[in-house]
């Protein structure tokens, strides 16, 4: 089965935010795209290629490396709504409740053409939007989560009124050349070198009512969505989306039936459907959580009691048995076989 980052299902929004304003800047965008399989013409067509997570990334390190010290990720993300946004950002503004929103954007982020995943975590009154990497980018952290924090300001002023702003925001990366500009756009305090990428906000701003709120376009919108990320797919349908439950809240431990009432159908069901995919849920859940402990294994510098941790195991030992079946050998083996 391909990697899915090899898989062409991201809508090319993002890149297509990156060509317009390297263009405007007057650089040759066409060389970005060399190797890839791609060209910038292709983004722009009436119905645009989807791109794969590899492509997108090849292309977005060399227009960062030929535009050192903008804060690109802010300028792609802080467009217009809908060109930031989509049919997502239509289907969000038609939700009753800033709640509904988040609830929407958890569960169909990709149909916008999102780089990182995301999840909501809550604190005793406060909750937070929590960007994750979909895998190691170091090259290009700093613009994946100005990109994806950007797009959630402009929508939450477009929707909640223009003075709106996070408590604070917390980045994992030290503070770029421009982080003058994190404060100017992001009207909040903003701490560098964090332990995550989080945006905090009241727990009671998730009660905020729409004026937008118009629930036959919420759900012709949401149907567009899911329509949208259904094309492009190498693999059983059930399959990729139990991996994509997964991947969204992989540091907690999902079961088959939390899994199964995501997916809005039965423990049973699920387990039936995945066996004639010749799949089980187990074996899915181990391969999504191997691909994933690897990937920061060998691309970051995290203890491996927190990579155990950020792929679902609470006791590191339980993480050392899952790894040495999985590879035949003990995660802290991992680093020296990639160098």
């Amino acid at each position: 089965m391909n990697d899915r980052i090899d898989l062409p299902i991201i809508p090319p929004t993002v890149l297509s935010g990156v060509v317009e304003i390297g263009r405007r800047a007057g650089l040759e965008v066409d060389a970005w795209f060399a190797g890839t399989g791609l060209e910038a013409v292709h983004l722009l067509a009436a119905d645009p290629v989807k791109v794969s997570f590899r492509q997108t990334t090849a292309v977005l390190r060399r227009a960062v490396r030929d535009m050192p010290g903008k804060p690109l990720g802010l300028l792609v993300g802080g467009r217009d709504m809908l060109l930031s946004m989509g049919m997502l950002g239509v289907a969000m503004r038609s939700c009753a409740t800033v709640g509904d929103a988040v609830s929407v954007a958890l569960d169909l982020h990709l149909a916008s053409g999102s780089l990182v995943d995301v999840d909501l975590e809550y604190f005793d009154d406060e909750v937070a939007v929590r960007f994750r990497e979909r895998r190691p980018e170091p090259e290009l952290r700093p613009f994946l989560f100005e990109e994806a924090l950007s797009t959630l300001m402009v929508f939450a002023r477009t929707v909640v009124g223009s003075d709106w702003s996070p408590s604070r925001v917390e980045l994992t990366y030290p503070p770029p050349a421009y982080a003058a500009e994190y404060a100017r756009f992001l009207r909040c305090r903003v701490a560098f070198s964090a332990d995550a990428n989080r945006a905090f906000f009241p727990a009671q701003a998730l009660g905020i009512a729409f004026k937008t709120h118009h629930e036959p376009t919420r759900a012709l919108a949401v149907d567009a969505c899911r329509r949208l990320l259904g094309g492009g797919r190498e693999e059983s349908d059930v399959v990729a989306a139990v991996e994509a439950v997964l991947e969204r809240d992989l540091c907690r431990p999902l079961s088959a039936a939390e899994v199964a009432g995501q997916l809005h159908m039965s423990e049973r069901t699920l387990r039936r459907q995945l066996a004639v995919a010749e799949q089980s849920f187990s074996a899915v859940r181990d391969r999504v959580r191997q691909r994933h402990a690897i990937l920061l294994l060998r691309e970051s510098a995290l203890p491996v009691a927190l990579v155990a941790r950020e792929v679902g195991y609470s006791d590191i030992r339980d993480f050392r048995r899952a790894y040495i079946r999985w590879t035949g050998h003990p995660p802290s083996a991992e680093r020296r076989l990639a160098g």
